[in-house]
């Protein structure tokens, strides 16, 4: 099965005209991280060191920063990885509430708006 046989939702780009950001911290150190793509259920992002040798099936705090949307912090599902800084990584959001989810379906939505489809 393919990639993109798997893949249960529409992908999208990021767009530097409309800012959303992901964040992952651990102990002192924060980063932003390199999105690659969205899609309603996850998002796909460049390998970061500190989670560089974290397993799939592991679930990691993430702080996201939404337009017109008040930031928050959410358990993500380490998909996939390379498994090496600068490579991929995927992203699940399982415990999102429903408002958070309604806002990062529009964010989505409004980048395949936009032509952005990954």
């Amino acid at each position: 099965m393919s990639m993109q046989e798997r893949r249960k939702n529409v992908r999208v780009r990021p767009s530097p005209d409309y800012d959303i950001k992901v964040e992952f911290e651990q102990g002192l150190v924060k980063v932003r991280l390199s999105i690659i793509d969205l899609a309603v259920g996850g998002v796909g992002v460049m390998v970061d060191d500190l989670f560089a040798q974290t397993p799939p099936g592991t679930t990691l705090r993430l702080t996201v920063t939404l337009p017109e949307f008040e930031t928050f912090a959410t358990d993500a599902t380490l998909r996939h990885s390379t498994g090496h800084a600068g490579g991929r990584s995927g992203f699940h959001f399982a415990a999102l509430t429903p408002d958070q989810q309604r806002a990062w379906s529009r964010a989505v939505s409004e980048l395949l708006e936009r032509g952005l489809s990954a």
